[in-house]
């Protein structure tokens, strides 16, 4: 499992804050799910966590929310 999350880890840290805001937002109403996007999704939010970037908006009731496309202002992702 460490290993998938390293791999998308790895990918992700290629890109830029706005593009991993992006990618963020691609996620958001997309109503597959199976364990890659699972890893996917927590190697996007340490992602997030390294590049002191406040995700706070993003927690839900039962994880991480993917309701809502946010944006990136001021080191803090917003609605």
């Amino acid at each position: 499992m460490e290993q998938k999350i390293k791999i998308f880890e790895e990918e992700l840290a290629r890109l830029s804050d706005e593009a991993l805001v992006a990618r963020f937002n691609q996620e958001v109403d997309n109503p597959g799910w199976v364990s890659s996007r699972a890893y996917f999704l927590k190697a996007l939010c340490l992602q997030f966590e390294k590049r002191r970037i406040d995700a706070s908006v993003l927690q839900g009731d039962y994880g991480i929310s993917l309701k809502h496309k946010v944006r990136l202002q001021e080191s803090k992702l917003v609605v």
